[in-house]
C-alpha cells in the first residue's frame, strides 16, 4: 500500500498567521508611538524651581529664574493647546531646560550667600585686625 502525501496547506495558514502577526505588531507599534505629555520632566522642572524659590534665588539670580518660569510655562501650554507628537518633543526640551535654568538660580544663589557671608568675615577679620593693633599700640 502506497501512502500519497495530502497537498501541503499550511504554507497558506503559516503565511496569513504570519501577515495576522506583523500587523498586530504595526498596530501596537502605532499605538505606542502616540506620546503623552512629559509629566515626568514638568514634574522635574517645578521642583527645581520650586526649590530656587526656597533658597532665596529671586535675589541673586532672577533672570534665570524668570527664564525657567517661562520656559515651564510655554512647555505646559504647548502641549495643552496642541499634543502633536513635535509639540509634546518640544515641551519636553522646554522644561528640561526650566529645569537647569532653575538649578543654575538655585546655584547662583547659593554661590551668592556664600559670598556675602564670605565679606561679612572678611569685614569682622578686618575689625578684630584694627583692634588687635590698636590694643597693641597702646601697650607702647
Amino acid at each position: 500500500m502506497k501512502i500519497t502525501p495530502l497537498p501541503d496547506r499550511r504554507f497558506g495558514a503559516t503565511f496569513a498567521s504570519h501577515i495576522l502577526i506583523a500587523g498586530c505588531m504595526l498596530f501596537s507599534v502605532g499605538c505606542a508611538s502616540v506620546s503623552r505629555a512629559p509629566t515626568d520632566a514638568f514634574q522635574a522642572a517645578d521642583i527645581a524651581i520650586t526649590n530656587a524659590d526656597k533658597e532665596q534665588a529671586s535675589d541673586f539670580a532672577p533672570n534665570e529664574l524668570i527664564s525657567a518660569r517661562s520656559k515651564i510655562a510655554a512647555a505646559k501650554a504647548a502641549v495643552d493647546k496642541n499634543p502633536r507628537e513635535d509639540e509634546i518633543v518640544r515641551a519636553r526640551r522646554l522644561a528640561e531646560q526650566a529645569q537647569s535654568d532653575a538649578e543654575f538660580a538655585s546655584a547662583r544663589a547659593r554661590d551668592g550667600r556664600a559670598q556675602a557671608v564670605n565679606a561679612e568675615l572678611q569685614k569682622n577679620n578686618d575689625t578684630l585686625r584694627e583692634e588687635l593693633q590698636r590694643i597693641s599700640g597702646d601697650q607702647k
